[in-house]
């Protein structure tokens, strides 16, 4: 069932995307970040005061949770949608997805998890698969090319430590509305001084329909973000990890679906055919 949750949140992750991404034509990346979080904070709220277990709740647990929100989503979000600006979202969401091996190296000293060579595998042949699939638009001009590979970088590396900081949350607070609440809350702590300091040069702004697009893009995010809260406190972190990061590969499929996406390439099938291979091994390991 966790691994199922884990498609599931990024079949959402991947509908959110391309919303925002009609929302950012009439805002830009703060505005997103702010108008998602906001809309994250409210509904797991809601949720945990309604069928979460908030007597349940440790300082030990509130304390990692709210350091893994620091981490992602607002951070990574923030990085992800920069870089997106800077190098185009085929290299963005390449490098990005390459938070299944950074995930899978850290689980084992730090959660003492356990990588078959399944496992192993089967995050390999995503990773690549997401890398053939979303191949680098190097149509997409840039001046700072390497700044906005570093923050796709940055994104994976601290979606990463988030996914480490809330498994052993959920270890101590098995709880995932509570655990996916106080995550969302410590990203809100984050996000408000950011946003201040970043008003000055670059004001929040949402314009014509791009609010609608952006709230829409938000609701996509928060049920994304709470299914892959219950599947990370059903299945272990290096298994569920590589299939939720299969985000780029649902947006493409939907992108060709509403024809609004590239030619599909020959790498483009490749990388499909990889990246369910990979999801196969993982699913078996």
């Amino acid at each position: 069932m966790g691994s199922v949750l884990a498609l599931v949140s990024a079949i959402l992750f991947a509908a959110a995307a391309l919303l925002v991404r009609r929302g950012m034509q009439g805002s830009n990346a703060a505005t997103a970040t702010v108008i998602s979080i906001a809309a994250n904070l409210v509904t797991m709220w809601a949720l945990a005061f309604a069928v979460g277990s908030i007597s349940r709740v440790t300082l030990a647990a509130s304390l990692t949770l709210l350091l893994a929100g620091m981490f992602a989503p607002a951070l990574a979000r923030l990085t992800y949608y920069e870089s997106i600006n800077l190098i185009g979202v085929a290299r963005a969401s390449t490098i990005s997805n390459t938070t299944p091996i950074f995930t899978a190296i850290m689980a084992v000293p730090v959660l003492g998890e356990t990588v078959s060579w399944r496992l192993a595998a089967g995050t390999l042949f995503v990773v690549v698969g997401l890398a053939l699939t979303v191949r680098p638009d190097r149509s997409t001009p840039t001046d700072r090319p390497w700044a906005g590979v570093l923050l796709a970088l940055n994104t994976a590396v601290m979606a990463s430590i988030s996914f480490m900081l809330r498994k052993l949350g959920l270890r101590m607070l098995p709880d995932p509305a509570v655990a996916s609440a106080l995550t969302v809350t410590g990203s809100l702590i984050t996000l408000l001084p950011y946003v201040l300091l970043r008003s000055r040069v670059e004001p929040l702004r949402a314009e014509g329909r791009a609010m609608t697009y952006l709230i829409l893009g938000s609701l996509f995010t928060t049920a994304a973000f709470l299914a892959y809260f219950f599947a990370l406190s059903l299945s272990d972190v290096v298994k569920v990890t590589p299939l939720s990061n299969t985000t780029p590969l649902f947006a493409l499929a939907l992108l060709t679906l509403f024809r609004q996406g590239e030619t599909i390439r020959v790498g483009t099938v490749a990388g499909a055919v990889v990246t369910v291979a990979g999801i196969l091994f993982v699913v078996a390991g």
